[in-house]
């Protein structure tokens, strides 16, 4: 199983080169460098990983993806990040935050818009592959877009380039593989599971509303 699933995530498409985002040189270097990233990486969380994480690790590596034109990207999302290899521990699974998903004419706005580290950026197709580049940022940080970001952007941790791979495994499931992140980690995998539309409050005609008891004295 754990070999399936790194051979289900190795055998992506080659890496993309941007054709209506100016990618950060060093952006694009770590999407050039994506096959030699992951494999690795996720051999040091399958190694060492505790159990429960690499079983949800597993689960979130599951699924081939659809084609970028087939995708249903916009709503509310429940999201998780991984963080894979680096100078932590081999696996780290944090608690779920939200994310939200918005169309934005050419491609996708996204934004993690809970929990200490937040995210905003743009999902965007180049070269036959959903890729999103955006800025990570602590929540007491003003976000920054991506093209304006200065060059020694991620230097004191508080706002950092983001660069990765974007995939729809299913109609409720995406996943983003952000290789060689700036910080900490040397794979990061966001997990996304789609929350459930609110259903809406049943009319209830007037006349069968009780009235509101006459209050009295004492």
């Amino acid at each position: 199983m754990i070999r399936a699933a790194c051979l289900a995530v190795l055998c992506l498409p080659g890496p993309a080169t941007a054709q209506d985002v100016a990618l950060r040189p060093a952006d694009r270097a770590r999407l050039d460098a994506f096959e030699a990233t992951v494999g690795p990486a996720l051999l040091q969380a399958f190694a060492g990983g505790r159990l429960g994480d690499v079983d949800m690790l597993q689960e979130v590596l599951s699924g081939q993806p659809v084609a970028p034109l087939e995708t249903t990207l916009p709503g509310d999302w429940s999201c998780r990040m991984f963080k894979l290899g680096g100078n932590l521990n081999p696996l780290v699974v944090y608690a779920p935050f939200d994310c939200t998903i918005a169309p934005d004419g050419s491609g996708f706005t996204l934004d993690k818009v809970t929990g200490s580290q937040r995210l905003t950026g743009r999902i965007s197709l180049l070269d036959g592959r959903m890729v999103l580049t955006g800025t990570g940022y602590v929540a007491d940080t003003p976000p920054v877009p991506y093209a304006d970001l200065p060059p020694d952007a991620g230097g004191d941790g508080t706002i950092w380039p983001v660069v990765g791979a974007a995939e729809q495994v299913g109609p409720d499931r995406v996943r983003i593989l952000m290789p060689q992140p700036v910080l900490e980690s040397d794979l990061d995998i966001l997990d996304l599971r789609r929350r459930p539309a609110a259903e809406p409050a049943p009319d209830i005609p007037a006349d069968t509303v009780p009235d509101a008891p006459t209050p009295t004295d004492g």
